[in-house]
């Protein structure tokens, strides 16, 4: 036993003696071994400056990290908003940060539940303080696992293994069974990591706004209604005009899976009161100004009228997603290329007229 007491006062007297920021641990320090599925092939992720210590994290496609992040670095700590999506995509994060600070994360803020932006929470020691909305921590508590857009995402996986697998077999050119090889090594590490999944709720939520001062930094964590989900949460930060806006509003069309379609374009007015210019979404890449929160509010009232109409004729929700013409959207969203929507949005606009959505 006193062996094991000097070995392990050795081991936290010698920790602290870094070079650099030497009186905390790194972000990779923070974190135990690395879990499975955090195998890639070069960066992961791109850090890009967006102002003094604020950075965009997006991912390169050497791993599958689901959504960007933001890395705010306080003057004694830093802040992620979003943890991703898999314990694997979170720690190669953490590893990574170390590029450009080595400061220790404090702070995690999940903008909504899905598992793309808050799978990666289990990595964090319990004195990180993981934030997000009540809405939030009754899902994550809840059966994550089988949710049905969770499952929709996560089930085709292994299908779109066994395909790779057989177009490397049948591959005669060595530079396209390359390229196959490295697309089934980012889908067999993201498979991999699934199976040490274990959800986790926020350790702090907040129900309307929650104000952080780091130093000489406000950060904002505001509620501004249901839109995504029922629990969406930003990150504005005032003294820098920027918005980190979740999955709320994104340069290009959001998922609607969970959405209160008919509640979304109100949140998105709210929105547009706070007095930002930059936006650094959770998907796609950062964008100035509020002209998109009218494109999306123009997308969301044609859809849902659209939608209403072949409700009340009786058209199922699967027939009735590829009958939905939005090609009048394409000026603003021109992955738009033909009629039909996500039958998933559509199966939820029918579930919030039938009633059937708290």
């Amino acid at each position: 036993m006193k062996r094991l007491f000097v070995m392990l006062f050795l081991f936290v007297s010698l920790s602290g003696c870094v070079s650099g920021e030497a009186e905390s641990l790194n972000a990779t320090e923070q974190v135990l071994a690395r879990p499975a599925g955090a195998l890639h092939n070069g960066p992961a992720f791109r850090f890009t400056k967006i102002a003094d210590d604020i950075y965009h994290a997006r991912g390169t496609g050497a791993l599958n990290v689901g959504t960007n992040s933001v890395v705010i670095i306080n003057e004694a700590d830093v802040m992620l908003v979003d943890s991703h999506i898999s314990p694997a995509a979170a720690w190669v994060l953490l590893d990574e940060l170390k590029t450009i600070t080595r400061k220790p994360v404090k702070y995690v803020v999940n903008t909504h539940f899905h598992f793309d932006h808050a799978h990666g929470n289990q990595v964090f020691p319990p004195d990180v303080e993981v934030i997000g909305h009540e809405f939030t921590w009754q899902k994550l508590a809840g059966t994550p696992l089988e949710e049905r857009s969770y499952l929709s995402f996560t089930s085709p996986v292994p299908g779109r293994i066994e395909d790779l697998e057989r177009q490397i077999a049948a591959e005669s050119d060595s530079d396209a069974r390359s390229r196959l090889e490295e697309q089934l090594f980012v889908e067999q590490n993201y498979w991999d990591s699934l199976q040490e999944l274990a959800p986790m709720p926020p350790n702090v939520t907040l129900e309307r706004k929650l104000t952080l001062y780091r130093g000489g930094r406000e950060i904002q964590l505001l509620f501004l209604g249901r839109g995504h989900t029922g629990g969406d949460v930003v990150v504005y930060l005032p003294n820098e005009r920027i918005l980190c806006s979740g999955d709320l509003l994104l340069p290009g069309i959001p998922f609607m899976g969970d959405g209160h379609v008919d509640e979304w374009g109100e949140t998105l007015d709210a929105l547009g009161e706070l007095d930002f210019d930059q936006v650094l979404p959770g998907h796609g890449a950062p964008f100035a100004g509020k002209a998109r929160i009218n494109h999306l509010k123009s997308y969301f009232t044609d859809l849902w009228n659209q939608v209403s109409r072949l409700h009340a004729d009786g058209v199922t929700w699967e027939q009735a997603a590829g009958q939905v013409e939005m090609t009048a959207h394409g000026e603003f969203y021109p992955q738009i290329q033909e009629p039909g929507v996500d039958s998933r949005a559509v199966r939820r606009i029918y579930e919030l007229l039938n009633g059937e959505v708290e």
